[in-house]
């Protein structure tokens, strides 16, 4: 819908995140609004048996499974072949996706593809979460296997933005993010 009334030559970009911390954060945030998350306990009895909270279809219940695939408005459920690509096409419109997780490159490799100066970026700490609060291994791993379609996703758009960075110069992008920081 977005493209019907955007010129052309309009550059789209967008971010990802890691479904094995996003999911986490998805339970604490979207519990109100996700049947799913507020029929569970707890997220470790969530991952426990997610199939035993979780319905499809049911309204908000797109927050507790691959919120990111949903967001991009690609198709659920999906024959597993053609994912792939459905990811290549989709990189096609969003030339270029951001990594929560590495935002501070993201700016820089963002900043450099709008051709902006580098006193334009700038970023400060906002929002963020406590460090000290660490999601388990084994928490990673069930939100990833739960949330498969957003698990390819971001490994898609993360060797992606890598090989991005690679292109840009990482002796480079550290160079620059290091002048951000300061």
């Amino acid at each position: 819908q977005v493209q019907r009334v955007m010129p052309n030559d309009t550059f789209y970009f967008s971010i990802v995140r890691d479904p094995g911390t996003l999911g986490e954060s998805a339970f604490s945030y979207f519990r109100a609004a996700a049947p799913a998350f507020r029929a569970s306990p707890s997220l470790d009895a969530f991952l426990e048996s997610p199939s035993r909270f979780f319905r499809p279809g049911i309204r908000g219940n797109h927050y507790a499974r691959n919120l990111q695939w949903f967001d991009f408005g690609l198709p659920d459920p999906v024959d597993p072949e053609k994912i792939p690509a459905i990811l290549e096409n989709l990189e096609k419109t969003f030339p270029l996706v951001l990594l929560a997780e590495n935002f501070d490159e993201s700016l820089v490799l963002l900043r450099d593809r709008l051709c902006w100066p580098r006193e334009s970026v700038d970023l400060f700490p906002h929002n963020s979460r406590d460090k000290s609060q660490k999601i388990r291994p084994d928490q990673v791993r069930r939100l990833r296997a739960w949330n498969s379609l957003d698990w390819a996703l971001y490994s898609h758009f993360n060797r992606s933005f890598w090989e991005k960075a690679r292109k840009f110069g990482i002796s480079r992008l550290r160079e620059e993010v290091g002048k951000i920081r300061e």
